[in-house]
């Protein structure tokens, strides 16, 4: 009986497995009927509890969205954090999961202008990822850095310094700092583009909460984008370096620098007309005036992922992050992203 129903099924199963891996293919390898942004970098950034309450811009193309056309992006984030550190004045806990999605909207005004508005919703959680990071560590024998010393799926971010202390220890959610946008391009070639783009980090979120700072940010950068990069037509780079602004803000606040500098690298390969593979590194200077790593230096973070086209307009993201600079962004992040334009 058993025999005869797999025999029965089987070569169902297998034409539709046929079919699946050929649509997925043509989905894949087709040329799209209009020219996509599938170079365009991650728009992720560091969201180490303690740095994402503070303006980092996400990664842009110094590509500014055509005249009179709406541009909107679902970026969804899953961060997995854990770090401790004591010092004779001061202690440190990042230890837990957040999950961040942020829509965005730009549109394009006469050619040379792009305004546009970001709105994050956040919640910060025990998480259920720390048992495959603990096994991925131990499979690869590397460091569990104190993982396995704590309970798993626990939610502590928190930071104590002399008299002063914050702490968060249960789920919580809600909608973050809204940041306002405005960009202007510079220079355009056949395959350079210079721009600037600067932002506003209002104080809409609530820093018990970690969703926000309570303080506004101001940020500028300056943006480069290299189409047929060294030659190469399946070759794309963008890069852009800027500083922050950090206005007053509740977390931690007497610690807080003035101000900081960001920056992003990307490297895009379009392996066929709908998908490309990009590596991107993101970085900043300290926000915090502090002795531990984790706040108080130069951070990094790699980024690898692609990008497909699944549509006419639509494009999909996907990546995951790693701390190449240890403790100072959050162990591994999930990223996806949706993207599309009117």
């Amino acid at each position: 009986m058993n025999h005869f129903t797999i025999s029965k099924f089987g070569p169902i199963s297998s034409r539709l497995d046929v079919r699946a891996v050929a649509i997925f293919i043509l989905t894949v390898l087709a040329p799209p009927n209009v020219n996509a942004d599938i170079f365009a970098p991650f728009t992720t950034s560091n969201i180490n509890p303690f740095v994402q309450v503070h303006g980092l811009p996400g990664a842009r193309p110094a590509q500014l969205v055509p005249d009179k056309v709406l541009a909107w992006q679902v970026q969804t984030d899953i961060a997995n954090n854990f770090t401790k550190d004591t010092g004779r004045a001061e202690s440190i806990s990042i230890d837990g999961e957040t999950y961040r999605a942020n829509f965005s909207l730009r549109y394009g005004i006469a050619d040379r202008w792009e305004i546009g508005i970001e709105v994050p919703y956040l919640r910060h959680e025990g998480g259920q990822l720390d048992s495959f990071i603990e096994g991925y560590h131990d499979f690869l024998g590397l460091s569990q850095g104190g993982r396995d010393d704590v309970p798993r799926n626990v939610l502590d971010y928190s930071h104590a310094s002399g008299a002063n202390s914050q702490r968060l220890r249960k789920s919580v959610n809600g909608i973050g700092d809204v940041r306002l946008n405005l960009a202007y391009r510079l220079h355009e070639n056949d395959n350079r583009v210079w721009s600037i783009r600067g932002g506003v980090k209002l104080p809409t979120g609530g820093a018990d909460e970690f969703t926000g700072s309570e303080g506004t940010d101001v940020s500028v950068g300056l943006y480069l984008s290299e189409l047929a990069f060294l030659g190469k037509e399946s070759l794309s780079f963008h890069s852009n370096v800027g500083v922050l602004l950090l206005g007053d803000g509740e977390i931690i606040e007497e610690e807080v620098e003035d101000w900081a500098v960001y920056g992003s690298s990307t490297l895009a390969w379009r392996l066929s007309p709908r998908l490309s593979l990009k590596a991107q590194f993101d970085f900043h200077s300290a926000l915090y005036d502090s002795g531990f790593e984790e706040i108080g230096s130069f951070a990094g973070q790699l980024i690898l992922g692609g990008s497909i086209i699944l549509g006419e307009k639509t494009q999909l993201d996907l990546s995951v992050s790693e701390d190449v600079i240890v403790n100072t962004a959050p162990d591994v992040v999930f990223s996806i992203g949706l993207r599309s334009h009117f």
